[in-house]
């Protein structure tokens, strides 16, 4: 017997808003190899404490965890702030993480399991559309829109262009105060049609993995 479903219309408790927001993604760098290298519930556990440290850090900037997916988290900005504020915060909070990594892989990571962990970070900043929707677990916030498109790729470009933290060129424009002079570039984004101006203000994976190469070698 055939049968027909119907798709119901979503039905958001608190009606789609456009805002702008400041976006960050974080995704664990080389999580894979240490999930073969190690017994998995020993990785999650790893990844769970390290998370609950970031969104801490993003509460204290004003910031809201939208959805952690395995070994990435997903993160806004501005919900009761101005745009620039919410830029600064977002970089700041990113620069805490990357701090916090550091201090984790020294306590836990490098002495208990073999190797440090690292972060690849995109940010951007623009308008979104912010509600609340939920399938079966009740309603939670939903960001939607290009940004947040093009913030998840400039993570997923971190780890080709070799540089742990890129920014929009929009985003870093609304920075405050002396902003570093970091290289600027333009990139090409999967899934975007045009070319994305960027900053590269983080540091070199590989920079990093020589430098503790040649740590170890000397002794």
């Amino acid at each position: 017997m055939e049968q027909n479903y119907l798709i119901p219309n979503p039905a958001p408790t608190v009606p789609d808003q456009e805002r702008e927001l400041a976006i960050l993604f974080l995704d664990i760098r080389n999580f894979t190899p240490l999930m073969e290298a190690q017994p998995g519930q020993t990785v999650i556990q790893v990844v769970r404490r390290l998370f609950t440290t970031f969104n801490q850090v993003v509460k204290n900037f004003g910031g809201r965890v939208v959805e952690v997916a395995g070994d990435s988290l997903y993160v806004v900005f501005g919900l009761q702030t101005g745009l620039k504020e919410s830029v600064d915060h977002a970089y700041q909070a990113a620069k805490v993480m990357f701090q916090t990594v550091s201090l984790f892989n020294e306590a836990y990571t490098e002495p208990f399991y073999g190797g440090p962990l690292e972060i690849g970070v995109g940010l951007h900043a623009g308008k979104v559309f912010v509600g609340e929707f939920g399938l079966d677990n009740g309603p939670q916030l939903s960001v939607m829109g290009l940004p947040v498109n093009i913030a998840s790729r400039l993570q997923a470009k971190t780890k080709e262009l070799d540089n742990d933290l890129i920014i929009s060129e929009y985003a870093y424009q609304l920075l405050s105060g002396d902003k570093a002079v970091v290289r600027h570039e333009t990139v090409k984004l999967q899934g975007i049609s045009q070319g994305q101006q960027v900053r590269l203000a983080g540091k070199s994976y590989s920079a990093r993995q020589n430098m503790d190469y040649l740590m170890a070698i000397s002794g």
